[in-house]
C-alpha cells in the first residue's frame, strides 16, 4: 500500500507498506546532484556525502561505523548526477535506529577541519583509482567531451586540482545553497507504518528550512564526435553514446526494449554477434540512463587492437539493422520476458522497492504500480522500437570516446 505525506516545509515523506517483508529499506534523498554544481564547485556534492560519514554533533566517524554494524544491516550513500542519497536496509524494529542515525548524517554533519583534509585525501584516492581503471576512465573523457564544458559532463568525483583546493567555507556554503527541505524525498518500503514514518522524520527535519532562492539547473548539451586517448593498455576501450529521452518521455519504454535488444543482456544483438558469434570482445554491452529532463543511451566495449575495426563494423551492422528491419516478434517477446521477470523478481527487494518508489516521486510525482510499467513495455511494438532507433541512431548525433594503444587506427562512426 501507498501513501504520501508532505510535511509542512514542503519535505514528502512516501511508503510502501508489505507487512510479508521482515525488513525495512529507507532512503534520504536530496535532489542535489553533480548537475546543481558551477564550475567551481566541481565534486562538492560527492564531497559532502563523503563527510557525513565523519562525524555530527551526536556522534563521532567511529560511532556512526559502531552503529552501521549494530543494526545489523546496511547502510550506504551515493553521489549521482541530480540526486544524493543516504539508505539502509534493516530489520522493522530497527527502522527508528537507522532514520535517527541517517537523519543525523544529513542535517547535523560537522565538517571538522581535521576530518576534512583526512577525506580530501580519501577522494583523491578514490579519483586515482578511477584514473587507474580504463573502463571507468573512458567513460569520464567520453562525458567530459560529449556534454562539454557542462555539469552533466563533469565527473561526479571531482577533479584532482579542485579537490585539493576544497575548504570548509566552499562546504559549507554549496551545502546552504543545494539541501532544501522541498527538494527531499524520504521514501521506505517492506516491513513499514507509514504514520510511524512521518512521525520520525518530523522529530528531525521539521526545523529544517532554507530560504535562500534555488538554483536554476544549467540545461545540457551534446556536442557529437570522436575523441582518442593514447595509452599504452593491452586493449583499447571504447564508449559511445547519445542522448536519450528523459525519465518522463512516453518514448522510455520503447528505449528501453532497444537497449535491450542491442545489448543490454546475453541475448542482446551486440553480445551475440560480437562475443559469440565473432569473438572480438569478452565485454560489450549497452547502457541507458533516465534523467530528469534528457537520458543517454549508450555502448562500451574493450578489445584488442587488431580486433578494433572488425568490432566497429560488427557494431555499425546492427546499429543499422536496427534502423532498417522492424524487430522479429519472438526476438519482441524474449525482450518483454525478460524485463517483466526482472521487474517482479526486483520487487522481492524491499530495498529496490524503495528506490523505484522514490525515483517515481522524483520524476512523477506519483506512485506508479509495477503492473502499470510491464503494461507499459508489454504495449510497445516493433515499429515504435524501429522508430525510436531511426531517431536516437543518427551517427551525427553520436560521441565515441577511445581509450588506449591508437596508433595507426583510423575510426568514424559510421552506421
Amino acid at each position: 500500500m501507498f501513501t504520501k505525506t508532505v510535511l509542512g516545509n514542503r519535505l514528502r515523506v512516501i511508503t510502501e507498506e508489505s507487512p510479508h517483508f521482515h525488513a525495512a529499506a529507507v532512503g534520504i534523498w536530496l535532489c542535489a546532484g553533480s548537475r546543481d554544481e558551477t564550475a567551481g564547485e566541481c565534486g562538492l556534492t560527492h564531497f559532502l556525502e563523503h563527510m557525513a560519514f565523519k562525524g555530527t554533533s551526536r556522534r563521532s566517524a567511529l560511532d556512526i561505523a559502531r552503529e552501521i554494524d549494530q543494526v545489523g544491516g546496511a547502510c550506504n550513500a551515493f553521489t549521482g548526477k541530480e540526486q544524493t542519497v543516504f539508505h539502509g536496509k534493516v530489520l522493522a524494529a530497527q527502522l527508528p535506529r537507522l532514520v535517527d542515525l541517517l537523519s543525523d548524517m544529513v542535517l547535523h554533519p560537522l565538517y571538522a577541519p581535521g576530518d576534512l583534509e583526512k577525506e580530501r585525501q580519501v577522494i583523491l584516492e578514490e579519483i586515482y583509482a578511477q584514473e587507474d581503471n580504463p573502463e571507468d576512465l573512458v567513460q569520464v573523457q567520453f562525458a567530459r567531451n560529449f556534454w562539454g564544458d557542462n555539469p552533466f559532463g563533469r565527473p561526479i568525483l571531482g577533479v584532482k586540482e579542485q579537490i585539493a583546493r576544497v575548504q570548509r567555507e566552499d562546504v559549507l556554503a554549496f551545502r546552504g545553497a543545494v539541501y532544501r527541505p522541498e527538494h527531499i524525498v524520504i521514501a521506505a518500503a517492506g516491513r513499514v507504518k507509514h504514520q510511524e514514518l512521518v512521525d520520525l522524520v518530523a522529530s528531525h527535519f521539521h526545523e529544517f528550512h532554507n530560504g535562500a532562492p534555488a538554483r536554476p539547473q544549467e540545461p545540457a548539451a551534446t556536442h557529437p564526435g570522436v575523441w582518442s586517448f593514447p595509452r599504452d593498455l593491452e586493449q583499447v576501450q571504447l564508449c559511445l553514446g547519445v542522448q536519450g529521452p528523459a525519465a518522463g518521455d512516453p518514448r522510455r519504454f520503447a528505449a528501453t526494449l532497444l537497449h535491450i535488444l542491442l545489448g543490454g543482456n546475453m541475448s542482446s544483438r551486440l553480445f551475440q554477434v560480437i562475443r559469440e558469434q565473432l569473438g572480438l570482445a569478452y565485454s560489450i554491452y549497452s547502457h541507458l540512463s533516465f534523467f530528469s529532463d534528457i537520458g543517454s543511451l549508450g555502448i562500451a566495449a574493450g578489445v584488442s587492437p587488431k580486433n578494433l575495426e572488425a568490432l566497429l563494423e560488427a557494431v555499425w551492422g546492427e546499429l543499422k539493422r536496427l534502423k532498417a528491419e522492424a524487430v522479429p516478434a519472438a526476438e519482441l517477446h524474449g525482450a518483454k520476458e525478460y524485463l517483466q521477470g526482472a521487474i517482479y523478481l526486483n520487487a522481492e527487494d524491499c530495498d529496490h522497492l524503495m528506490m523505484r518508489l522514490a525515483k517515481n516521486e522524483i520524476h512523477f510525482g506519483d506512485y506508479i504500480p509495477l503492473e502499470d510499467i510491464v503494461a507499459g513495455l508489454m504495449a510497445v511494438t516493433a515499429e515504435e522500437i524501429q522508430e525510436v532507433a531511426r531517431e536516437l541512431l543518427q551517427p551525427e548525433r553520436w560521441g565515441m570516446a577511445l581509450l588506449g594503444p591508437m596508433e595507426g587506427q583510423k575510426v568514424q562512426l559510421d552506421f
